[in-house]
């Protein structure tokens, strides 16, 4: 009798800890932005071509998503940070599943230089179909690398950017141009 038991809860709380796939919208509302974006943020396919862009003229790019979903290989930058982020709509706020977010700037002497930071972002779906490992990501840090992946504007984070508001003390991007997802990365060497 005691047997039954014990699988009869080992099975409940097999169903109490499953959770349903997240779908690619997130858990956004339909009709919002965030609803619109995490399509974008959340596409697995893998370009068969990139157009090859350096870091400084993919800043150039205007803040607006004129051009979303061209691939590019953006060459030439630095990694100045790698950060896991926390819970996030397009993940369905999942405490397990994380994208990267990582910091990108032309040259290390431009670390500090708000206006030449560039964001791209490895989503736990690339993640997974690539298997690459938290490691991996985490030692872009201190290289120059050259990503791979989709122009993407994260407008939610255009109040952030020094491209639309140049004398904003906060900002911390230069644009809301980003590589997201990142489809591929390869280190070229360090500083």
């Amino acid at each position: 009798m005691n047997r039954y038991i014990l699988i009869g809860l080992v099975l409940i709380q097999g169903i109490l800890l499953a959770q349903p796939p997240c779908p690619p919208w997130g858990n956004a509302r339909e009709g919002t932005i965030a609803y619109t974006l995490n399509f974008k943020k959340n596409r697995v396919d893998i370009p068969l071509n990139y157009t090859q862009i350096g870091i400084t003229d993919f800043l150039n790019f205007p803040d607006d998503s004129v051009g979303d979903g061209v691939a590019y290989e953006m060459t030439g930058g630095y990694v100045v940070d790698v950060k896991k982020s926390g819970p996030e709509s397009c993940n369905c706020k999942s405490s397990t599943d994380h994208d990267f977010h990582i910091m990108v700037i032309p040259s290390p002497n431009d670390e500090g230089d708000k206006s030449k930071y560039v964001i791209v972002e490895i989503t736990p779906r690339i993640k997974k179909l690539l298997n690459w490992t938290d490691l991996e990501i985490l030692g872009l840090k201190g290289y120059f690398v050259n990503f791979y992946g989709y122009k993407f504007a994260d407008l939610e984070h255009k109040n952030a950017s020094v491209k639309s508001y140049p004398a904003r003390a906060s900002c911390w991007r230069g644009s809301i141009n980003e590589i997201h997802p990142v489809t591929k990365f390869v280190k070229i060497n360090q500083k």
